[in-house]
């Protein structure tokens, strides 16, 4: 099976989730090249990160900043959590969004500071209809085999944000959705334990 094939069924899977917050916005007007023009940004700040002299801290923090600004983090949060979220009052909801966002920086941020001296080229995006776009990226490192980064974007929340991020055909929102639930059931379904346990991981 080939890649592009793999990534596009992961795609399906880690965004069914999310499939009715998205369809309770408006019309589908986000174009292939306004979704790559946005993550063409996110590729060119990231990756002045990951080639700059910060240490790992300050790039966490700003790996953080990257994506309170073009993540859609509290729908991300809720597609994430899942049933938990209706349960939760708007306090909890506040706090949960605040700790995924910064455990996912920390996590990702990591990963991506592996990718020290690669360069990352955006190659092509592809309406996916009711699902956004999928804009798709090629990462080289040196003496390595390149391998694909393909970002979700959608701008059904009223703008243009990322959704979801596709790793060589792994879904970030597809295994966060399984490593949360498992911390939400780790902490007895305590959502406040629960958001305390995922401030200290990543």
């Amino acid at each position: 099976m080939q890649q592009s094939d793999i990534t596009r069924r992961t795609l399906l899977a880690g965004g069914a989730a999310m499939g009715a917050l998205l369809a309770a916005g408006g019309a589908h007007a986000l174009s292939t090249s306004q979704a790559t023009a946005y993550i063409q940004q996110v590729v060119d700040q990231t990756m002045g990160i990951v080639n700059s002299g910060a240490s790992t801290g300050q790039a966490i923090a700003q790996f953080e900043q990257i994506l309170a600004r073009y993540a859609d983090m509290p729908v991300v949060a809720r597609a994430v959590l899942g049933p938990p979220w209706r349960t939760a009052s708007a306090a909890q909801q506040q706090q949960f969004v605040r700790a995924f966002q910064g455990y996912l920086a920390r996590k990702y941020g990591k990963e991506f500071r592996e990718y020290r001296g690669a360069t990352m080229t955006v190659t092509g995006a592809s309406d996916q209809g009711n699902a956004g776009v999928l804009v798709r990226s090629q990462v080289k490192l040196p003496g390595q085999q390149p391998f694909i980064v393909d970002w979700q974007v959608s701008d059904r929340g009223g703008s243009t944000k990322l959704i979801n991020l596709i790793i060589e055909g792994v879904s970030m929102l597809t295994t966060e959705r399984s490593e949360v639930r498992a911390i939400y059931e780790a902490n007895r379904s305590n959502m406040d334990a629960t958001i305390q346990d995922l401030s200290r991981r990543g």
